[in-house]
């Protein structure tokens, strides 16, 4: 199981529905916790090479989101 937990930010995310659709499509398993500052996302799957290929379209959508 790889688990991993990153955060947005309101500056830099405005559509929280984009990755939320991104990590359905990869079929992960999320946990997203809102605050006055953005999202905290811990995702979770059996699959490292969706996690892999989740990170790199992410990157490439927001780079500026440290996964």
């Amino acid at each position: 199981m790889h688990i991993s937990i990153f955060r947005t930010f309101y500056k830099n995310v405005m559509d929280n529905k984009r990755i939320e659709r991104l990590l359905g499509r990869h079929n992960i398993a999320f946990e997203k916790t809102l605050t006055d500052r953005g999202s905290r996302y811990k995702i979770s799957t059996d699959d490292e090479a969706a996690i892999r290929t989740f990170k790199q379209q992410l990157n490439s959508i927001y780079p500026q989101i440290a996964l």
